[in-house]
């Protein structure tokens, strides 16, 4: 039986193309897809788990918090990333809402990844450091996820399977 996957998501495969065309156009290292993929993982098993707590701790598929988005639009604002977004998606950062969040996997793909972006230690390469880099960067120490909780749901969520398939070309 299909689970139902929400936050605008199709299928799990969905959030692949979204991760990969965010990280084609804003960059980064070769796992910056992994990270975003994982990320989505942990915080909503890539869609199949549904936050019962509307905006508490965040919306969307990557549980992207309001102060967060704030800062990020903010930040970014007249930035060359903007523009980027801007011109591959037809997204004007400035004039995004965070509940817009909450049905488009693009935007919790974008703001994800601009999370990211600002930190100067590269992505790493396992993702075991990458457990310990969203814990740090992402979730930080004001989440209750830990390192242990991040590695537990890409198992879950079948993320090697899907990076496999997608590897793989099925």
């Amino acid at each position: 039986m299909k689970k139902t996957i929400y936050y605008g998501l199709v299928s799990k495969s969905q959030a692949l193309e979204y991760a990969k065309a965010v990280c084609s156009v804003i960059g980064g290292n070769p796992f910056a897809y992994n990270i975003l993929i994982e990320t989505a993982a942990a915080e909503t098993l890539l869609g199949e788990y549904r936050d019962p707590t509307p905006y508490a701790a965040g919306t969307g598929v990557t549980q992207v918090d309001k102060g967060t988005f704030e800062w990020l639009k903010s930040r970014y604002k007249g930035h060359s990333i903007a523009t980027k977004i801007h011109d591959a998606f037809g997204i004007s950062l400035s004039r995004v809402s965070y509940y817009e969040i909450e049905t488009s996997p693009l935007l919790g793909f974008i703001f994800c990844r601009l999370r990211y972006y600002p930190v100067p230690a590269p992505i790493p390469s396992s993702r075991e450091g990458r457990a310990e880099y969203w814990k740090r960067h992402y979730n930080t120490s004001a989440g209750k996820g830990t390192a242990g909780e991040y590695l537990e749901r890409c198992e879950l969520a079948g993320v090697d399977e899907l990076l496999q398939s997608n590897f793989t070309g099925d």
